[in-house]
């Protein structure tokens, strides 16, 4: 009885987690991404798409290059970590989301955790830096993060 109470409660938390999400269309740019519930958008232009959430910040940021591949999107990834001067970089990742290709990298500065991704569309010159901000060290905000770039797609 207990371990089925258990499950049962386990089972209601991800399963209230998981729909408590917002879509979001950028149409601008034709890609689409959710955010929890508790975000709100903060900037929406052809410039820039930014939200803040609960002790998270993020923001979705095009520039147009038409030559950009792989090995560039991780050296561009790499040249805005060093821009914002990082204390410490924990993670540099080639990576395919969705239909992009790109590199991400994970810093960390005056105690808040920085994720940083570049994103090429294979199929336009528009490409995209996403850069998520929270304190170090909260497992909540690491799996929403993820959540968040794992949720970006073309429309």
């Amino acid at each position: 009885m207990k371990t089925s109470l258990l499950l049962f409660f386990f089972s209601f938390l991800l399963l209230s987690q998981s729909q408590a999400q917002q879509n979001y269309t950028w149409e601008e740019y034709g890609i689409a991404f959710s955010l929890a519930d508790d975000f709100k958008e903060t900037t929406n232009n052809i410039e820039e798409f930014s939200a803040v959430g609960d002790g998270m910040n993020m923001s979705i940021i095009p520039f147009k290059d038409a030559d950009v591949d792989d090995a560039d999107i991780t050296v561009y990834t790499m040249a805005i970590a060093a821009s914002l001067e990082l204390g410490r970089i924990d993670d540099v990742n080639v990576i395919d989301v969705n239909g992009f290709n790109g590199g991400y990298a994970e810093g960390e500065k005056d105690g808040a955790k920085i994720f940083i991704m570049g994103l090429i569309d294979p199929d336009s010159d528009t490409n995209f830096f996403v850069i998520i901000t929270f304190q170090d060290q909260d497992a909540n905000a690491i799996d929403e993060a993820i959540h968040i770039c794992r949720s970006i797609q073309k429309i």
